[in-house]
């Protein structure tokens, strides 16, 4: 500090003190013209969100029997709250004729797009990122009302999910899709090589229904970051949200200055996925789904080679070891299986508990699981539901028999694992909190993705038996390990045959959006997130150049056609590999002088 207190002095009494002012002020200056003013900022818009999105919104009728199909009209959808049973009126299927005319206007704004910078791109990120966080209960209540989660449930799994890739890409996608220089090797030492990501044009995202707005907007932010238009094929199940989602898009990339033809909606039944996965004009697809209609995607778009990224679901595990930190770990595996009634990909289907802590562990749980409140969080007012419905009804049968096989071969089912009747919306669609103990391999259930609230124990002795029960899936999709040495829930984890993993946690790999999300097995392969998923958009082009114009490739006379001694010329590039590639430098100087050699 003195030497700080001396220097000031000094400057005090000379005449350097002006100078050193006008230089500090001068570098400010220049930062904030050059620098800052690079950035450009978000422009403010605003969307009225749908009147049906309201809480305690009653205007539309309570349908007797809820379904997404209107009767005699295969062109249309039937939109209903899945938490009442409500309708929210209807939606017009897109037709195929629709598609290819929005597929041509998506090309058309993707030649101009394809053109901006990166800072362009970022400004619409920045733009759609304010307008988010600005809107976040208007979000929340229309992701409610289409799927029938809690707001908690929409803020964690589409808000925060959302801003996360939002932010990452604008913070990181410009690095991520920079030219990439490589090495060029000895023999081509005198070249530049690098790869460059170009965007493949129109790309297509067919995704679930489980997280309506997240898993729209989360493969435009990559596909247009990238340079690319895109087509997103919304589930049927919430296609009354997807005109909202739209919108905030469009109105994005316009006050921007953007052409928002950039990105296109469409819904509707299977005719219209088929018609997205089979078209011609589609450079890429990523689908979210089952393994079963995984598969038909796949079959579809090999008709033009068409790339894809599959995402399939997962059986995804937690083991769970006697030296876990359980005032941690209960809570955050009651999350892995309560939330959105555990309506999750990466959801935490099998739990795999040590048997010296087995017994506390089920009481535990006992406990909670029997304390869950199931509702419509838009209708039956504050502090009155955990877990909110399911989207789909025609799966309750399936749990149900999956649960009562586990029963019939020694489990034990503690709580619920029955369709639960609301006392106050008879015609929403609730799964009772389930809790299924005593699992073992052979029950159906620990080889089935059930996508419903319903949590499962299952017993093991060591590492082994943990590893061995666990793979008994054909899924690969996330898991977890929790333990108090880091050590082992470390080598445990990496041991697990899955795409994801985290050790004392569950899920948070995605909010690490720098880390690429996929699975293995049947549950998938590609990625989307990270660097990984950015350039899976992206042609990834093989680009070399000359490093100085003076020095190019040339031709030897003696292998240059119509070649006069092929013999002599098979020797001179048998020399030439010799030389590049011998492993000591005699070898090299020894190749050298034959070439020189068979030069004369």
């Amino acid at each position: 500090m003195c030497h700080l207190s001396q220097t000031l002095s000094q400057l005090q009494g000379c005449d350097s003190l002006p100078v050193v002012v006008a230089i500090v002020v001068g570098s400010v200056v220049l930062y904030l013209v050059f620098f800052r003013s690079r950035s450009l900022p978000a422009i403010p818009f605003e969307l009225k969100p749908p009147a049906q999105s309201q809480p305690g919104w009653r205007s539309g009728e309570i349908l007797e029997k809820p379904s997404i199909f209107v009767e005699g009209r295969p062109d249309l959808i039937q939109c209903f709250d899945p938490a009442t049973g409500r309708s929210l009126g209807q939606v017009a299927a897109t037709t195929v004729a629709e598609l290819d005319d929005k597929i041509q206007r998506a090309r058309s704004a993707q030649a101009t797009w394809a053109r901006t910078s990166f800072e362009q791109r970022r400004q619409v990120l920045r733009t759609l990122n304010e307008f988010v966080l600005a809107h976040q209960r208007e979000i929340c209540q229309v992701a409610c009302r289409d799927s029938g989660k809690t707001l908690i449930d929409a803020t964690l799994g589409e808000v925060l999910t959302t801003s996360a890739k939002l932010q990452w890409t604008i913070k990181n996608g410009e690095a991520a899709l920079k030219d990439d220089n490589r090495d060029p090797g000895f023999m081509m030492m005198y070249k530049r090589a690098r790869v460059v990501y170009q965007p493949r044009g129109v790309v297509a995202a067919l995704v679930s229904w489980n997280y309506p707005f997240h898993n729209t907007i989360g493969p435009v932010i990559s596909a247009i970051f990238s340079g690319n238009a895109i087509i997103v094929k919304a589930s049927e199940h919430v296609a009354w949200s997807m005109s909202y989602w739209e919108q905030m898009v469009k109105r994005a990339l316009n006050v921007c200055g953007h052409n928002p033809d950039l990105v296109q909606f469409v819904t509707g039944f299977a005719e219209i996925g088929n018609a997205v996965t089979s078209s011609p004009n589609i450079d890429h697809i990523t689908f979210i789904g089952s393994p079963e209609v995984g598969k038909l995607v796949m079959k579809s778009a090999s008709a033009n080679l068409t790339p894809v990224t599959l995402e399939l679901g997962g059986k995804d595990c937690a083991i769970v070891f006697e030296d876990a930190d359980m005032s941690q770990c209960i809570p955050v595996l009651m999350r892995s299986v309560i939330q959105n009634a555990s309506q999750n990909c990466i959801g935490i289907e099998r739990i795999l508990v040590q048997s010296t802590v087995y017994d506390k562990f089920v009481d535990e749980m006992t406990r909670r699981i029997k304390a869950v409140r199931v509702g419509s969080i838009l209708d039956d007012g504050p502090n009155q539901v955990d877990c909110g419905a399911m989207v789909l009804s025609n799966c309750f049968g399936r749990l149900e028999s999956l649960i009562a096989d586990a029963v019939s071969k020694g489990a034990r089912c503690l709580v619920g694992g029955h369709a639960y009747a609301h006392p106050r919306h008879p015609k929403g669609q609730y799964f009772e909190p389930t809790l299924l103990v005593d699992v073992t391999p052979d029950m159906d259930i620990t080889r089935n993705e059930t996508f419903g609230p319903i949590m499962v124990v299952m017993k093991f002795s060591d590492e082994q038996d943990a590893l061995n029960r666990v793979h008994s899936s054909p899924y690969g999709l996330g898991s977890s390990v929790f333990s108090g040495d880091r050590a082992r829930g470390r080598r445990v984890a990496l041991k697990l045959r899955t795409g994801m993993t985290n050790v004392n946690d569950f899920g948070v790999n995605y909010i690490c959006q720098s880390l690429p999300f996929g699975g293995v097995g049947i549950s998938g392969f590609g990625r989307f997130a990270g660097p990984e998923g950015l350039r899976a958009l992206c042609v990834e082009k093989a680009f070399t150049e000359d490093r100085l114009p003076f020095v190019k490739t040339p031709i030897p006379p003696i292998v240059d056609y119509p070649i006069q001694d092929t013999e002599k010329g098979y020797q001179f590039t048998q020399q030439i590999v010799a030389f590049a590639y011998s492993e000591s430098w005699w070898g090299s100087i020894k190749a050298g002088l034959k070439l020189g050699k068979l030069s004369l």
